[in-house]
């Protein structure tokens, strides 16, 4: 979809008393000491993924491949993954059954639980293990960047995912789900979760809409727009969709029709600079 888009001088120095100085020494040290503990408590105080867990609880059963039931009722839906329909969520259900039967986990919530019990969530199992996050690493999901999940925690996830597909691990070892060039996209890659790579030709705004074009035929190229929200939401965080211009990117989303293929954007994790 191709868019127009616009010391004392002269004085003698005073001896140090010696018996001060002893006693001085290490108090100095050990103050320096407590300070440094203190800074690092305060460190790891804060997330470094940006995820704040609540007290663990058990799992009373494991649903599907990114969907568990909790003790208190509660539905747990695995936040930033997509599992490719088929056998890989058939798979990624018996994986994530083997990792958390008899376990317990530590929901970090991302959406409140609505009125049916359930919610979205990235959850640690009770021995520290990030479960989006092993099944990234077993090649078993992709990210799915355009959610809520602290932007500190998608980054780790998608090392983890790049990690997996140049290992060929699970799912990147089916064609049928590598990562599209934007110049080979058709009508049968859509309506689905694609993740599409190629350089962005032009990149302009227009009535506040932001448009990234991948080629010059309207009726065909691919193309990744972003509505005024989430243009202003971007330039708030000192980032510029402009400059994306002659780039190589990776873009990840839902690929529908409009003009020719095309993703919305709806935050800038979605993106990806190869260049």
């Amino acid at each position: 979809m191709q868019k127009p888009i616009e010391a004392v001088p002269g004085g003698t120095r005073p001896q140090p008393d010696r018996r001060r100085l002893s006693y001085a020494a290490p108090m100095r040290r050990a103050l320096l000491l407590l300070i440094l503990l203190c800074a690092a408590g305060g460190a790891a105080a804060q997330p470094a993924d940006g995820l704040d867990y609540d007290p663990p609880i058990a799992v009373a059963a494991v649903l599907d491949g990114r969907t568990v039931s909790l003790a208190d009722g509660t539905e747990v839906r695995l936040s930033a993954l997509d599992i490719p329909a088929g056998k890989w969520r058939d798979i990624a259900r018996s994986v994530l059954a083997g990792l958390l039967q008899g376990r317990s986990v530590r929901p970090a919530w991302l959406a409140p639980v609505d009125r049916h019990g359930r919610a979205l969530a990235q959850l640690q199992r009770d021995d520290g293990v990030w479960i989006a996050e092993e099944l990234l690493a077993r090649g078993l999901a992709r990210v799915d960047a355009g959610g809520d999940d602290p932007a500190p925690a998608l980054a780790s996830l998608l090392v983890t995912e790049a990690e997996a597909r140049a290992a060929g691990r699970g799912l990147w070892g089916d064609p049928a789900w590598a990562v599209r060039p934007a110049e080979t996209l058709g009508r049968g890659d859509l309506d689905r979760f694609q993740i599409v790579e190629g350089q962005v030709l032009q990149a302009m705004v227009l009535r506040g809409r932001a448009y990234l074009n991948f080629g010059t035929d309207q009726r065909q190229d691919f193309t990744v727009t972003a509505e005024p929200g989430v243009v202003r939401l971007v330039a708030g965080d000192g980032q510029d969709l402009l400059a994306l211009q002659g780039r190589r990117i990776r873009v990840r989303g839902w690929l529908d029709w409009s003009g020719g293929p095309h993703i919305g954007l709806v935050r800038m994790e979605q993106i990806e600079r190869l260049d």
